[in-house]
Parts: C-alpha cells; sequence; structure tokens
C-alpha cells in the first residue's frame, strides 16, 4: 500500500508537470511570441524600398562641370533562369550589344541567383543612353529582360585636375564596412576629393515603404524619406587658370599651383603628368594600367602633396629671417661673400664662380648668395634655424582637403641620430641652408610659406568652397612672433628685387608681367658635384634624370599681395627657367580680373 501512495504520488507529479509546461508554451505562444509574429505578419504584408541619391556633381567655382553623372541605362534578368533559358536571354543582349561579355553576364548573374532572391538581376551595369534609345522598345518585349535607368561618374574635362579632383571606384566588402552607404551606391571615391568628400558627395539614403498583396504587387505608399540632394560639391579652382598651366605643362613635369594669401583657396593645383579619370570608373583595363604604372614620369604620383623634392634656394627667406633673429645681424649687415668657404678640407662653392663681393640680406636674397648662408647659419645654429623653418610649416601636413598629404623632413642635429645614429657636421648645417643635403619638401608646402611671406599668417590651402548651399570655412594660423612679422617687409623686398633689379635671379626670365611680381628662384641639385670638380657641367649637357630641379615661388602683386604662385619643374635646370610659366599666370590672374 506504502508502494502504491508513492508511484501515485509520482505519477500526479509527472502530470502536473506536463501541464505547466504546456500552459507556460501557450502564454509564450499567445503573449509573449506576438509582438514577434505581429512584426513577422507586418512584414509580409509591406516592403522596403532603399531610396539611392544621385552623387553629388563637382564644379569649379564658376559652375563648370568637373565630375557628373552621365546617364544611361542597366540591364537586369529575372532570377531562377534555368541554364538553357540564361544562354537564350545572353544571346538576346549580345545581339544587341555584340560587345557584352557572356561569361562576365553569366557570372554576374550567378553570383546573386538563389531560391531566396526574388529580384531582378543587375548583370550589365551601364549602358550609354544614346546606344540604348534606338533600341529601348525591343529589349523590354521579352518579359526577362529589364531595363532601367542607371547613372555613371563622368569627368568631362578628363586629365585636368586629375590629382585634385580623384574618381570613385566599385565599393568592395572593406569599403561597405566602413562605409555602409556604399552598399547601396555600389560606388565609392578611390582618390583625390571623391575620397576626402566622398560621405558628402554620396548623399544620405533615403527609404519607401510600400503594401504589397501576396504576389508582391504595391498596392499603396505607406511611409516614405527622400533620399539627401543637397551634397554637390563647388571648388576654388577656376579651370580657366587651370587649363593655362595645362598648356604651360604640356611637354613638362612637374607641379602649378595658385593660391589666396589670405583664404588658402587655390585657384589652380596641376601635378603632371596627369592622366584620364574616366578609365578608372568601371575599372581600368590591364593595358592602360601598365601603362601608366610603367610611365618614367610617374603620372599616377600626386606631385602637389605626396612627392617630396630639396628646395633649394626659395627656402632662403625662412633661413634669412632665422639668422635676423638668432645670428646677431640686421637686415642691414654687410658680410664678405667669396666664391666658396673651406671646412674640414672641404669646399662650400657658391654658385657663381667669381663670388658677390659684400653682400646684405636684400642682395642674398636678390642674388641668392649661397655664401651669405653658409656663413651665417654657422652663427644662427641648426636648431634655430630648424625651429624657424617648422614655425613657417615645414616638416608638418598643411592641412589641405585631399588625402594622404606627406609631411617632409626638416632636418636637424636630433633627427639626424634617430635616423642614421650619427652626429651632425658644421657641414650638414651649411648644406641644409641653401635647401640641399636631406632637406624635403612638398610642392604645397612651399606655395603655404610663401603665402606666409606675403601675408603674414599660414593660411590653410584647400579646395573645398561650397557645400550645398553652404560656405566652407577654413583659419589661418597666426605663427610668427612679433620680431618675425616685423621683418617681412625685407624678406619680401629682397623677392621683389629677385624679379625686378637687372642683376635679380629671375629678372631676364620674368619680363612682361602686367603686375609687380616678388619671386624667388630656387635650382635642388639631384646629384652630388664631386669636390674636384671646379667648374660644374652645364644642365643641358647632363642626363635628363640628372639635371637639377627647378623652383621659382612668387607673390602678386609686391604691394597689398593678393596670390601666391609656386611653380615646380622636375629636371628644370635653372629655377629661372620657370619665369616665363609665372608671367603667364601672373597675367592671366589680372585678365580673369583677380588682380587690378
Amino acid at each position: 500500500m506504502k508502494k502504491l501512495n508513492i508511484r501515485y504520488k509520482i505519477l500526479i507529479s509527472i502530470f502536473i508537470l506536463v501541464w505547466i509546461a504546456l500552459i507556460t508554451k501557450i502564454f509564450v505562444i499567445t503573449i509573449k511570441s506576438h509582438e514577434y509574429f505581429e512584426k513577422l505578419a507586418q512584414r509580409n504584408m509591406t516592403k522596403k524600398e532603399i531610396l539611392v541619391p544621385s552623387r553629388g556633381q563637382i564644379l569649379d567655382r564658376n559652375g563648370e562641370p568637373l565630375a557628373i553623372n552621365e546617364l544611361g541605362f542597366s540591364i537586369l534578368l529575372n532570377p531562377s533562369l534555368k541554364d538553357k533559358e540564361l544562354e537564350k536571354q545572353i544571346t538576346i543582349i549580345q545581339s544587341f550589344f555584340p560587345n557584352a561579355d557572356s561569361s562576365e553576364i553569366t557570372k554576374a548573374y550567378k553570383k546573386q541567383d538563389s531560391i531566396y532572391n526574388h529580384s531582378p538581376i543587375k548583370v550589365i551595369n551601364f549602358i550609354p543612353y544614346v546606344q540604348m534609345q534606338k533600341i529601348y522598345a525591343q529589349m523590354i518585349q521579352n518579359p526577362d529582360i529589364l531595363v532601367e535607368p542607371a547613372t555613371k561618374r563622368l569627368y568631362p574635362n578628363t586629365l585636368s585636375a586629375s590629382h585634385v579632383i580623384g574618381y570613385v571606384g566599385a565599393a568592395d566588402e572593406e569599403d561597405i564596412q566602413s562605409d555602409p552607404v556604399s552598399k547601396y551606391t555600389g560606388i565609392i571615391g578611390k582618390t583625390g576629393l571623391e575620397k576626402e568628400y566622398n560621405l558628402f558627395l554620396q548623399g544620405q539614403i533615403g527609404y519607401r515603404v510600400m503594401a504589397v498583396n501576396a504576389f508582391n504587387q504595391e498596392l499603396e505608399v505607406l511611409e516614405e524619406q527622400k533620399p539627401e540632394t543637397q551634397n554637390d560639391l563647388v571648388l576654388s579652382l577656376d579651370m580657366r587658370l587651370q587649363e593655362i598651366a595645362d598648356t604651360e605643362f604640356q611637354d613638362k613635369e612637374g607641379a602649378l599651383i595658385v593660391m589666396d594669401i589670405h583664404t588658402g583657396e587655390l585657384l589652380v593645383a596641376g601635378s603632371y603628368p596627369e592622366y584620364n579619370l574616366n578609365d578608372f570608373v568601371g575599372g581600368i583595363s590591364h593595358t592602360k594600367w601598365d601603362a601608366l604604372r610603367e610611365n618614367i614620369y610617374n603620372p599616377l604620383l600626386n606631385k602637389l602633396v605626396n612627392a617630396l623634392y630639396p628646395p633649394g634656394s626659395v627656402v632662403k627667406m625662412g633661413v634669412g629671417l632665422a639668422f635676423l633673429e638668432y645670428a646677431g645681424i640686421n637686415e642691414n649687415t654687410k658680410i664678405d661673400t667669396p666664391p666658396y668657404i673651406e671646412l674640414g678640407g672641404r669646399k662650400f662653392r657658391d654658385w657663381k664662380p667669381s663670388g658677390h663681393g659684400k653682400s646684405d640680406l636684400t642682395k642674398a636674397l636678390r642674388e641668392s648668395v649661397d655664401v651669405y648662408f653658409y656663413k651665417l647659419s654657422q652663427n644662427a645654429g641648426m636648431n634655430n634655424i630648424a625651429n624657424v623653418l617648422r614655425q613657417m610649416g615645414f616638416g608638418e601636413k598643411t592641412g589641405i582637403d585631399i588625402p594622404n598629404e606627406f609631411i617632409g623632413i626638416v632636418p636637424d642635429p636630433e633627427w639626424k641620430m634617430k635616423r642614421y645614429g650619427k652626429v651632425w657636421y658644421t657641414g650638414d648645417t651649411v648644406v641644409t641652408s641653401i635647401g640641399q643635403g636631406a632637406f624635403l619638401v612638398t610642392p604645397m608646402q612651399i606655395a603655404r610659406y610663401t603665402a606666409l611671406i606675403a601675408g603674414g599668417s599660414l593660411p590653410t590651402p584647400h579646395f573645398a568652397k561650397m557645400f550645398g548651399n553652404k560656405a566652407a570655412d577654413y583659419e589661418s594660423k597666426d605663427v610668427l612672433n612679433d620680431f618675425q612679422k616685423s621683418k617681412l617687409a625685407i624678406l619680401r623686398k629682397g623677392m621683389y628685387e629677385a624679379c625686378s633689379v637687372p642683376t635679380g635671379t629671375a629678372y631676364r626670365r620674368t619680363r612682361g608681367s602686367k603686375v609687380p611680381l616678388a619671386c624667388k628662384t630656387g635650382t635642388a641639385q639631384v646629384v652630388q658635384i664631386p669636390q674636384e670638380v671646379k667648374v660644374r657641367m652645364k644642365e643641358s649637357e647632363m642626363e635628363y634624370f640628372r639635371r637639377s630641379h627647378a623652383w621659382i615661388t612668387a607673390f602678386v602683386p609686391y604691394k597689398n599681395p593678393r596670390y601666391a604662385i609656386t611653380i615646380l619643374l622636375e629636371h628644370g635646370q635653372s629655377g629661372g627657367n620657370g619665369g616665363p610659366i609665372l608671367v603667364k599666370m601672373a597675367n592671366a590672374l589680372y585678365d580673369f580680373g583677380y588682380l587690378e
């Protein structure tokens, strides 16, 4: 009897537990899961469509289009086609477009086709409007082939300002991870301003929620948010000026910059040679890529900010400013400047074999007297010189609004020890004082430094002028102390005389300017001259890649300066060779109303 009672209790307990489990399950299904199943049912009744905005245009300051969206069409096929039917549809497509690659179409289709995909599959991304217009009516007769409007990025100027504008490409998985919108746009900025301002240019996606029936047919729009459309980017560039620069550099390599010294706006920025941006849209061919990659003049290199050069004598204004502060001289102090000085058994020669007699700072800038800088750099000390040069923007990014800017090198004793584990010698100071040795800069740094000398503050170079209907805002930096600011006038005078006095290094090559110029030339050696060579071989007789780089940097006009102009001619032999281009750009600024 006792055993029966135990069994009875166990049976009752099991019965109670089963009922508790059943009641709990019913509670979860009817109460707790109500919200889940309600959402599931709602999803079965509605469809959400993502609305992708057109990529914003890029325009110059006068409204000339630099990057636009070409109108055309894409071709899609219905999903779940059998192999034979797919082959048939591809044959039909090829009858209209003989250049269509059947293997690429098949690959694109198979990649997206599955039992879960009920949407048409895009197999050709873009067909130009003119090409499709003639056969559109025939194409849409086939129920398995669909034609939809599409756009493709187009760069109307092809080559001009290519390193600045940049290009777009297909968004990969890594791009989508960092920028989810690119999943829907399918493209993303890869270089230049297209990359820098990609988030702005691509806009914000919108959506539309629609009621649908069991056959997925749309019944009505329940909710809609339109995509962002105020995404055009207006640049500071003036393509009229840019085209003049392009013409001047047709058979040359290097860079040309025109900058507003007060705002930092860039009116011209050319890196030469350039390349056709349209070749990269949709993927560049192997043949074109290899041709660009193997070109010895580096057309893919952005020489404005991604190439480093010895600055040569164009840094002598900055070094001269350091002398006034730390070398125990003033602008009127004259010193002997013979043909060379000797240190440790080595001769450091002036560019002028006969020397310059006595020189003060104005003459040293006007005639680019090397020995003046050799001597006084030893008095000032390299650390002091380096600190002043860093104040003036060297050895740091300019803050320009294009990616991957280089910072260059302002060498000093600490840098040399850290880099090479070697001590600094007086000879290092001497060669650095004339912009040689390990001293490296970008053309954009030289343009910014020139603007500082002309205007008294260090601007932030930039291309963005308007984001939609909102003005861009960039600040200039007040980097000089009161003493340094008081000495800028003498630096400007030296630059003015370099262009305007017969003994000036740029005088002969800068005739014909419609506005007063102030400039400084620089000849930056790319190979060291052996000590035993007393008379240097003519640059024109050297192999091309052994010739010096030619610099000329200027501001205009001399009084009340407005614009800095910096020109680098790779292997251009002598700084004065940039003079005619400087005159051409200054006159264009005058002709287009930028100068009076």
